[in-house]
């Protein structure tokens, strides 16, 4: 750690020198304006530059030594890090690679295919990412959860295959926001702010937290096709009741609520028998999930 010297100067301004070595491993010089952000400890961290927009282009070189589904992940990767351009290159005719590419890449918020050639696809994403707002997003996959877990309510009282598709398509919808969600993050952690329109993240830990909420909810939904897909008697009122009061408390940070909430669903995962059935087994993962949320809004209540 090294020490530096707070000196006055002017009638007003106090000033601090930075190491030369940092100065000129960063190419800065005098006269250049430096990025700072002040902590909630008080501390305060100075980056070496503006902040990096990561709004450019990727290519992403693909072969047949990748898998269709490596080809997938690997497209999604680079939407969530925050690329605005994407080009897709092939080194051949790979017909099933370019079906499952040209639908990953429609199902993913904001991006259009703007090239479609036998060997490349080009995609951009025309959101304005200034206008994307993380409460929003939140209160929006809660309310896909909610569907869904209306839907199962149903499918389990009159088991009806159009109910069963009507889920699939809600867990197609709570992917795309919740990697929309990953990518917000993603890009005001790499521009060092925790600022956006819903405040609901204060600081970068708040950030982490909601990436961590949102991956939560996300295997919520999981678990509800899961039990859609083995359908057995449980209770589903009591999954709705429960999400939605912890979901209330990601603003509220009510910790006395959260305490008696977390109590019972400790208390409900111990008396479930998540041997007795692929349902049961899954209905406790889902009280598993929301007790990590609870802790999750817990550390960002602390804060």
């Amino acid at each position: 750690m090294e020490f530096r010297k707070i000196q006055f100067t002017g009638r007003s301004s106090y000033i601090i020198s930075l190491p030369k070595k940092w100065v000129k491993e960063h190419n800065l010089k005098q006269g250049d304006t430096v990025p700072l952000t002040i902590n909630p400890d008080g501390s305060i961290t100075i980056f070496p530059s503006e902040p990096k927009d990561v709004s450019e282009k990727k290519v992403l070189a693909l072969s047949e030594e990748f898998s269709p589904d490596m080809a997938i992940r690997l497209v999604i990767s680079a939407y969530i890090q925050g690329y605005d351009v994407l080009e897709i290159r092939l080194p051949g005719e790979m017909p099933i690679y370019k079906v499952k590419i040209r639908k990953v890449l429609q199902s993913l918020p904001g991006v259009e295919i703007i090239l479609d050639e036998p060997m490349r696809i080009v995609a951009k994403s025309l959101l304005d990412e200034d206008e994307v707002n993380l409460a929003e997003l939140l209160w929006r996959i809660r309310s896909i959860i909610l569907s869904m877990l209306g839907d199962l309510e149903l499918l389990i009282g009159t088991g009806d295959g159009e109910i069963r598709r009507d889920m699939n398509d809600l867990e197609n919808e709570l992917d795309r926001f919740y990697f929309l969600i990953v990518r917000t993050v993603n890009r005001l952690l790499s521009k060092h702010t925790v600022v956006e329109e819903s405040g609901i993240a204060r600081r970068t830990f708040d950030l982490m937290g909601i990436l961590f909420i949102a991956r939560n909810i996300e295997r919520i939904g999981d678990h509800i096709i899961r039990i859609a897909e083995n359908p057995d008697d449980i209770d589903v009122q009591y999954l709705r009741e429960k999400f939605e009061a912890m979901v209330a408390q990601i603003e509220k940070r009510d910790l006395k609520a959260i305490d008696k909430l977390m109590l019972e669903l400790r208390a409900m995962i111990k008396a479930t028998d998540y041997r007795q059935s692929i349902a049961k087994e899954s209905f406790r993962r889902i009280l598993e999930y929301l007790e990590n949320i609870g802790e999750t809004i817990i550390n960002m209540a602390i804060s």
